[in-house]
C-alpha cells in the first residue's frame, strides 16, 4: 500500500506542476448538441448560479453587477485564480472578455476570454453549442475543463441535474 500511495502522491504533484502557468496559453474549443432552445441556452449562460453548479468543484461564478462576472478557478494545491469579465452579446454569441482591475471598461489581453456560440442544430435536435476559451493555462487543462463544462451543462439543461458523486455512498470527499 505504501508504494501505491507514494506513486499516487508523485503523480498528483507532477499533474499540479504541469498545470502551473508557464507562459503558454490554452486556446481550445468543444461543441455539443443540447436539446433545448436558443433562448434557454442564452438564459443559462447569463445565470452565475447555474454556471457555478456546472463548474462544480473547479470554479465558482458570481455577478456583482450587470454584465460583469467574477470567475474563481481552483486548480488545486491551494492555487486559486480570479478574474473579472464583461459580457458582450451578439446574435448567437456570448463573449466573456476579461477586464483589468476595477475598471470594467478596459479589456485585458493577458487574461481569459470565453466565447459561447449557439445555433439551431440540424433536424430540429435542439441547439448546437460551441464553447471556445483563450485561457492563461496550458491547453490540456483548458480542453479538459471545456469538456466537463459542456457535459455537465447538457445534463443540467436536459435533466435538471448536474452529474455528481456527492450523494453516492462510495463517493470521496468533494463533488467530483
Amino acid at each position: 500500500m505504501g508504494i501505491l500511495y507514494n506513486v499516487r502522491k508523485q503523480l498528483a504533484a507532477r499533474v499540479v506542476k504541469g498545470l502551473r502557468h508557464d507562459g503558454r496559453r490554452g486556446i481550445s474549443s468543444q461543441t455539443v448538441t443540447i436539446s433545448v432552445g436558443s433562448d434557454d441556452m442564452e438564459r443559462f449562460w447569463r445565470d452565475p448560479e447555474r454556471l457555478s453548479q456546472v463548474f462544480g468543484d473547479v470554479a465558482t461564478v458570481s455577478s456583482p453587477e450587470n454584465e460583469i462576472f467574477v470567475w474563481t478557478l481552483s486548480i488545486g494545491a491551494g492555487e486559486v485564480h480570479t478574474w473579472r469579465t464583461r459580457l458582450h452579446t451578439a446574435d448567437g454569441e456570448l463573449r466573456f472578455v476579461a477586464v483589468s482591475g476595477d475598471d470594467a471598461n478596459s479589456d485585458s489581453s493577458n487574461d481569459a476570454t470565453v466565447v459561447v456560440r449557439y445555433r439551431s442544430a440540424p433536424v430540429d435536435m435542439g441547439t448546437e453549442v460551441t464553447l471556445k476559451a483563450d485561457m492563461p493555462f496550458p491547453d490540456l487543462f483548458t480542453q479538459t475543463v471545456l469538456f466537463k463544462v459542456l457535459y455537465r451543462a447538457r445534463a443540467l439543461l436536459q435533466t435538471g441535474e448536474a452529474p455528481t458523486l456527492s450523494n453516492n455512498p462510495s463517493a470521496r470527499k468533494g463533488a467530483h
